[in-house]
């Protein structure tokens, strides 16, 4: 083989080829960013307008329907999905896989300009697009901050300080700062003086806009030179404000002080962070894709405990979630496990070979097959995450079964030449054909996973990359660097020394695989001998382990326990912010009560969820940090539904739902949330709300399911002023001046900016009965200028009252769209979604209306359909592969029979460890369609040399082949299984994740071998001696037709 004879007639070349594999992928590997998993961007472009004061209905009608309709004619575009709350609009746009979403960016803020005239007036600037992105959502380091000082002087501090230190880290897209606090202008009217002087809301307003301005005036000429000319006159200090001139009266101005108070208040804040009883503000960092989690929160630290210090402690933090210490935890965990199975794979060498030199040579595979795929996922731009490195440790194993088959031949070579060199050289080359083809149908297997799409291949593609560039790396070290090795360092047996000790170690171990290749061929000419019985057993098995597959619960990813918890609260409708405030301190001092193990808290009142776009009063999210897995007793697991059950009992008028965090609240950014989800979609909005009720009512009933949600809330509440045309036209009013006045005497309204010195502080115009209940009286007691000057108050042309409303409107496709969530007490999301399916078939659905699962359950759905087809491609590759080799189209399908029954392995490795049957497990069939057909390749391909070469007869050829190659073939399957044992085993962060990887290949590998070592050889010579049958038959018709 060109390679191998290059090898060892030039050991210089290869040495500084090693040197420099040694050396490039150390730096790539120090080079590659650290996180938890991949970064989760879906090919999803959001539009976000925000319409303060509106209620949902009104968004839906006057901004969503009108961007659906200017951005649907979109290409690329595969969904379209709108969410209308109150005071703000979503409109998400789902593009293909193949789309750059990027690039659309531009033609989707051309046609919204297209309809920029068409919106409301009162809408907060232009709509925003944004690409969503689970790196902008969900933050990599957080604290809450608290200071010796007020909470406008802190935010300052934070604000002018802290940030800016903070987005220099290299990394860091954002840093959002929530609940701080800052001081505005507050013009509150006194509506009694504005009546009894003549005065409007609305005339205050126009005065104040219209007074605090600087205009550029273009160019002009001054004292000989060209100037830019700005006309200056804006408001300088409070008594600018105070002093404008806003009417006049009884014979004098009426200055703003006689109809107003005047002061530089707080800001009022929509959203409170709350731990303890105590007010705090949260710093959160975001970080780009491409950003280093363990740098950026390295970093973040000593930013802070710099500001610590130069605060002289008056500054104080703790932290409320860290992705490094998760994600250094994890990765520890998994490279722990990678060494474990290195340890243990290098060991079953040394037992196995006998020889510490052989084992050195095999041994020096596995690192430099690592270095090579940590060179190879520097060069594709991925980075070091627990899928990556689970994959390179599964790879582990894997990685010598070529270097094996190499040395073992090259071996033998030595013991009859003598000669290292050419032994190196003639070994390698009689097996470097069948080694490359073993390789390539293990990378045929992971190779179709690298072109999966969505969620499922953010969470395949690493994994699967780490196999392949460590698989394709083996198999050109067993070629180039083993037989480099063997010509330098080999030694033959009688040449070496070893303790008397060592050689009776050796020679027991030899003795036993002697005995158990005596009692293998008792069982193999037994097996020959009865080869229905043998065959019927072999299939009972399968079907055995096909209906314990049923038994097993199916999911997407298992959970997993971070030390983090989510709490999403949601107090009645109507709860103002200072009562939901109090409720969530009652929440906090239980929820303290129920977990000692908490480390640190924090609750978003008003918020629904750490990165919020508008405030909700009736609504708040908690974070919760436990103290690390190794210092509680308890898992999160086990913490969650007892946290449920008290809060629900407690506090009955609270909504509370508790879920896990860290790692699954990243990956529901990417599903759609935790728990099972169901779509009640279809024209009318009516119907589709109903449906979704009674959808809820049977979800409630699953015996899995411990909470029920919808989407939209039926008990919220909205006041309408009903205003008469007929009365507005004769009194010379328009709705427009009559909303503006309510919007600023009952909400306020931003009327400008005060620059005082270096600070500017928002002006902002409210009245004093936004504080009152609103009646009858109210309305007369404001007033409104018609066009003719007259006053005239509100109770002339308007009515108020309250009507039920939507807390939320949602659109897919321009159907109205109602979401039906259940939380689960299990992993079962499979049977969850076919009951309910079975429940939702017996009822009479409105016509138009319609349902589909979605979320985690569509997920699993459409996980199973493209591992099944990556299953069949792989198949088929393996297959091509194996008929390349042999030149024979019946003997591969004879190698392939041994795939099917590595599922009796899998099924029983997840069912006796407890657990479910997720996409994990999944990959590892697939991995295993490609690792167990090499152990029947060896035995067939040894079996067709002794008949072809020695002349032997079928069965005899059988029984010598196979047990000939028990030992190489025990040896490969050994160093697999003992290489992905620790896996199987793991526990600690992130080991929920790979660990029925590595459980489903140990028992698939264990399996499918036991049973190769048997079925096989039968199927062989059933089909052999059928072939014979079938040409003696031929031959005879043929003889029989010439004697006529």
């Amino acid at each position: 083989m060109i390679l191998s004879d290059f090898s060892v007639k030039h050991p210089a070349v290869v040495t500084i080829l090693l040197a420099g594999l040694v050396v490039f992928g150390l730096i790539a590997g120090s080079s590659l960013n650290s996180e938890m998993i991949p970064p989760v961007g879906l090919p999803i472009a959001t539009v976000l307008t925000v319409y303060p004061g509106a209620g949902a209905k009104d968004v839906e009608r006057d901004i969503t329907r009108k961007i659906e309709n200017q951005l649907s004619s979109l290409a690329g575009v595969t969904e379209m999905s709108s969410s209308s709350a109150d005071s703000y609009s979503t409109v998400s746009l789902e593009f293909r896989a193949d789309v750059d979403v990027g690039s659309k960016l531009p033609q989707i803020r051309e046609l919204l300009n297209g309809i920029a005239n068409d919106l409301p007036s009162g809408i907060e600037g232009a709509p925003v697009v944004f690409i969503a992105e689970a790196s902008g959502f969900l933050p990599v380091f957080s604290v809450r901050v608290r200071g010796d000082m007020d909470a406008e002087r802190l935010t300052d501090y934070l604000e002018t300080r802290l940030s800016p230190a903070l987005a220099r880290i290299p990394g860091v897209s954002k840093i959002n700062l929530v609940g701080g606090s800052r001081r505005e202008a507050r013009i509150t009217l006194n509506a009694t003086e504005l009546e009894s002087r003549g005065l409007s809301a609305l005339q205050i307003y126009e005065a104040l806009r219209y007074n605090n301005l600087n205009v550029p005036a273009g160019n002009a000429s001054y004292r000989s030179r060209e100037l830019s000319f700005t006309t200056d006159g804006s408001f300088s200090d409070l008594d600018d404000l105070r002093n404008l001139t806003v009417g006049f009266g009884d014979g004098s101005y009426i200055f703003l002080k006689d109809v107003a108070a005047i002061t530089l208040e707080p800001e009022p804040r929509d959203i409170r962070v709350r731990s303890g009883g105590d007010d705090y503000v949260m710093v959160d960092v975001m970080k780009r894709d491409e950003g280093d989690t363990l740098e950026i929160s390295t970093r973040a630290r000593a930013v802070l405990d710099e500001i610590g210090r130069e605060s002289g402690g008056t500054i104080r933090y703790a932290v409320i979630s860290d992705q490094s210490e998760i994600t250094s935890r994890s990765l520890g965990t998994v490279v722990e496990t990678a060494l474990t199975g290195l340890a243990l794979t290098i060991l079953v060498i040394v037992l196995v070979l006998h020889d510490i030199r052989a084992t050195i040579i095999i041994s020096l595979s596995i690192p430099l097959s690592i270095l090579f795929a940590i060179l190879g996922l520097y060069g594709t731009g991925r980075s070091l995450n627990l899928l990556s490195l689970s994959g390179m440790t599964v790879a582990i194993g894997m990685i010598v079964d070529n270097s094996i088959v190499v040395l073992e031949n090259t071996y033998q070579k030595f013991k009859k030449s003598g000669d290292r060199r050419l032994a190196a050289m003639t070994g390698a080359s009689e097996v470097g054909g069948a080694v490359l083809a073993s390789t390539t149908t293990s990378v045929c297997v992971f190779a179709p996973l690298l072109f999966l799409t969505g969620i499922i291949g953010i969470i395949m593609n690493d994994l699967s990359l780490a196999i392949v560039f460590a698989l394709a790396a083996s198999a050109l070290v067993s070629v180039i660097v083993v037989p480099w090795l063997a010509s330098l360092i080999l030694k033959r047996e009688d040449q070496m020394r070893r303790p008397k000790a060592l050689k009776a170690v050796e020679a027991a171990i030899d003795r036993a695989f002697d005995r158990l290749e005596r009692a293998y061929r008792r069982l193999l000419v037994a097996a020959l001998g009865n080869k229905a019985f043998t065959l019927l057993s072999a299939v009972a098995l399968l079907v055995a382990s096909a209906l314990l597959l049923t038994v097993l619960k199916i999911s997407f990813l298992p959970p997993t326990d971070t030390g983090e918890f989510e709490l999403h609260i949601e107090t009645p409708a109507g709860y103002s912010l200072e009562r939901t405030m109090a409720k969530v301190d009652e929440l906090d001092a239980l929820v303290a009560s129920l977990v000692p193990e908490i480390e640190a808290s924090v609750y978003y009142v008003g918020a629904t969820g750490a990165i919020s776009m508008t405030g909700t009063p009736n609504r708040a999210f908690g974070r919760i940090r436990l103290v690390p897995s190794e210092a509680r007793e308890r898992t999160v697991q086990e913490i969650l539904p007892l946290v449920q059950d008290a809060l629900s009992r407690s506090l009955p008028d609270c909504d509370a739902t508790v879920l896990n965090g860290g790692f699954d609240s990243l990956l529901a950014l990417g599903t759609g949330g935790q728990g099972f989800q169901m779509e009640v979609y279809g024209t009318d909005l009516d119907a589709v709300t109903e449906t979704a009720r009674l959808a809820r009512d049977l979800l409630a009933r699953d015996p899995d399911v411990f909470k029920t949600d919808l989407s939209v809330r039926m008990d919220a509440q909205q006041l309408y002023a009903e205003l008469s045309q007929s009365y507005m036209g004769a009194l010379g009013v328009t709705p427009y001046e009559a909303g503006v006045t309510s919007r600023i005497l009952f909400g306020g309204m931003d009327a400008g900016t005060l620059r005082v010195g270096g600070d500017d502080y928002p002006i902002r115009v409210i009245s004093d009965v936004a504080s009152e209940r609103i009646d009858d009286d109210t309305l007369n007691r404001l007033s409104i200028r018609t066009q003719d000057g007259r006053l005239v108050s509100f109770a002339a042309f308007s009515t108020v009252e309250s009507r039920p409303a939507l807390s939320r409107i949602d659109r897919k496709d321009r159907n109205f769209s109602v979401e039906v969530r259940g939380y689960l007490r299990s992993e079962d999301q499979a049977g969850v979604s076919s009951r309910m399916e079975a429940a939702m078939s017996g009822l009479s659905l409105p016509y138009g209306v319609k349902y589909r699962t979605t979320g985690t359950s569509e997920l699993i759905g459409e996980s199973l359909g493209s591992l099944a087809l990556a299953l069949a491609i792989a198949v088929f590759l393996v297959y091509s592969v194996m008929v390349i080799q042999f030149e024979r189209f019946m003997q591969p399908l004879i190698i392939m029979a041994s795939i099917p029954f590595c599922l009796i392995g899998v099924v029983l490795g997840l069912y006796l460890f407890g657990s479910s049957m997720s996409i994990i497990a999944m990959l590892a069939v697939i991995a295993l369609g490609g690792t167990v057909v090499n152990n029947a390749i060896v035995m067939v391909d040894y079996i067709n040399q002794l008949r072809r070469d020695y002349g032997l007869e079928l069965r005899e050829a059988i029984l010598q082949g196979c047990a000939n190659r028990l030992r190489p073939i025990l040896m490969t399957a050994l160093t697999t299984l003992f290489g992905v044992l620790p896996m199987a085993l793991a526990h600690g962060n992130g080991s929920e994740v790979y660990a029925p990887l590595g459980q489903a290949i140990f028992g698939g590998l264990l399996s499918s071998t036991v049973i190769t070592l048997v079925i096989i050889p039968v199927l062989y010579e059933s089909l052999e001696r059928g072939s014979r049958f079938i040409q003696s038959a031929a031959t005879a018709a043929t003889e029989l037709e010439i004697n006529e």
